[in-house]
C-alpha cells in the first residue's frame, strides 16, 4: 500500500508541489526521496504531516498520527448495533479492541487471514468475491429481524439542511435517498 501511494504522489508532484508554501510541497521531497516504502514509511514522510492542514496536522510521529487515526477512542461510543470484521494479518492496523472498547453494542470479529481491506475467496466459475458479503448480511437481518429493541414513542419527522429524514430524537440517524439501484458497476 505505501508503494501504490508514493507511485500517486510520484505520479502527481507537479500539482502536489505548484504551491511550494503549502504543507503538501513542503512533504514532498522527503516524501519523493523514499526507495520502495511501506505503509508506515509513507505515513512517517507524508500522511503524519498533511493528512489536513487544521490542526492536529501535522504529527510530530507517525506513532501519534496512528494513535489519533486509531477507532480504539471512539468505539465506546457507539450507540447502535455494530459490527466489525478485522484480520489478523492486515498490514494497517496492528491491533483491533477485541473487547469492542466494552461497548456491549459492539461485536468484534477477527479472522487469521484477509489482508486490509481483503477476504477474497472463489465463488462458482473463476468470479472473486468476498467472504465478508455473507456474515455483513446475516449480520442485518439478524438486526432487523430478530433484536428486539425497545418499543419508544413515535417522534416527528423531518427532513434536515442535507436532505436526510430523521426523528427529532434521534438525531444523529437518518437516512436520504440517493439516485442508481446501489449496483456497482
Amino acid at each position: 500500500m505505501g508503494w501504490n501511494l508514493f507511485g500517486l504522489v510520484k505520479h502527481h508532484r507537479g500539482a502536489l508541489s505548484a504551491d511550494p508554501d503549502h504543507p503538501v510541497a513542503k512533504a514532498l521531497a522527503s516524501t519523493l526521496a523514499l526507495r520502495q516504502p511501506r505503509m508506515h514509511e509513507f505515513d512517517a514522510a507524508f500522511t503524519k504531516n498533511v493528512g489536513d492542514t487544521n490542526p492536529p496536522f501535522p504529527f510530530l510521529t507517525v506513532g501519534e498520527y496512528y494513535n489519533w487515526a486509531s477507532s480504539d477512542r471512539s468505539v465506546k461510543d457507539i450507540q447502535v448495533p455494530f459490527l466489525a470484521i478485522n484480520s489478523a494479518d492486515d498490514p494497517v492496523i496492528a491491533s483491533s479492541p477485541m473487547n469492542g472498547g466494552g461497548n456491549p453494542n459492539v461485536v468484534m470479529v477477527l479472522t487469521s487471514r484477509g489482508g486490509h481491506l481483503g477476504w477474497f475467496h472463489k465463488k462458482q466459475g473463476s468470479k472473486m468475491d468476498r467472504w465478508t458479503t455473507k456474515p455483513v448480511i446475516e449480520w442485518l437481518e439478524l438486526m432487523g429481524k430478530e433484536v428486539v429493541h425497545e418499543k419508544s414513542k413515535a417522534t416527528a419527522v423531518y427532513m434536515d439542511e442535507n436532505g436526510y429524514l430523521k426523528e427529532m430524537d434521534r438525531v444523529h440517524l437518518g437516512c436520504k435517498d440517493t439516485e442508481g439501484d446501489g449496483a456497482a458497476g
